[in-house]
């Protein structure tokens, strides 16, 4: 239970009231949870008053009573500013849910365990406004003791999992993932944005896009098959298959006057697979050139 500034109890503080701060903090509140939260900027922890959370002001004098901390700042040298003026924990346990990279989590656990206290590092793959629901997805890494600790509150989240006991994992899937999810929402962007040009019907677009997307799960599969193995033979299309494909498409987004950066990339890459002798094997053969 957490000790806010009035002496009343919490069964969750959240420190960092940005987008995902605030959602994690409403999502506790909604659960049925006494929630209290802390942000640097005293407003934005006050702006929850309406989902029935107690903002605090007083950071060290809520941890002392608190057992579970959840942190989402932007962040670590947030985290580590604001836990400055905490002198003294009670065997806490605390889930950073601060985007980092694998050495910060893993240094964070260090700083954790100094203290006597419990950590898990998370990372959150959905949008504030899936916190809370069927549709979020969330991972955590770091001791399972720690998890098993943590994980009834947790879930009411949204669907989690613990994937490691080593700290940095989370964010290793995290980064990993950006790498795959960024630039397939970019790409959206620009192959969206030519089709417009063009005038297609949008039924039609989102139609063709529902099975690219089933497509796209297939190749994740695919991928990690051919990269663990280091087998990229194909006798479906090859790499040279893909790169003329990329060399039209070009051609056709020049003539709308548009400049597809992220597929101008995507050739690059497909032309060094190729000049290194790859073009007769599959796609997945690009990781000899990363």
């Amino acid at each position: 239970m957490t000790t806010a500034d009035n002496g009343a109890t919490f069964d969750v503080l959240v420190v960092g009231c940005g987008f995902m701060g605030s959602a994690l903090a409403r999502a506790f509140a909604g659960s049925g949870l006494s929630v209290a939260a802390w942000n640097r900027t005293s407003e934005r922890a006050e702006a929850l008053s309406e989902a029935g959370v107690v903002a605090v002001s007083d950071l060290a004098a809520a941890v002392q009573g608190t057992d579970l901390v959840v942190v989402c700042m932007a962040s670590y040298d947030n985290v580590y500013s604001a836990m400055e003026s905490i002198d003294t924990w009670r065997g806490n346990l605390i889930v950073n849910l601060t985007t980092a990279t694998p050495e910060q989590s893993d240094s964070f656990a260090r700083w954790a365990a100094a203290r006597g206290i419990e950590a898990l590092d998370g990372s959150i793959f959905n949008y504030p406004f899936e916190v809370g629901t069927p549709d979020a997805y969330l991972v955590y890494s770091g001791p399972l003791s720690a998890w098993m600790r943590g994980k009834s509150v947790l879930e009411l989240l949204g669907p989690s999992r613990h994937v490691s006991s080593s700290p940095g994992s989370s964010s290793e899937l995290m980064l990993g993932m950006v790498a795959y999810l960024v630039p397939a929402i970019s790409s959206v962007v620009e192959a969206t944005t030519y089709l417009a040009r063009r005038g297609m019907p949008r039924e039609v677009l989102l139609g063709v896009a529902d099975y690219l997307t089933e497509s796209l799960k297939k190749a994740m599969r695919g991928a990690v098959d051919a990269i663990e193995r280091d087998e990229q033979d194909t006798d479906q299309a090859t790499l040279e298959n893909f790169a003329e494909s990329v060399e039209s498409a070009l051609v056709a987004f020049a003539a709308e006057g548009l400049n597809p950066r992220l597929l101008r990339a995507t050739e690059d890459t497909l032309m060094a697979a190729r000049d290194l002798g790859l073009g007769e094997r599959g796609i997945f053969a690009q990781t000899k050139v990363l």
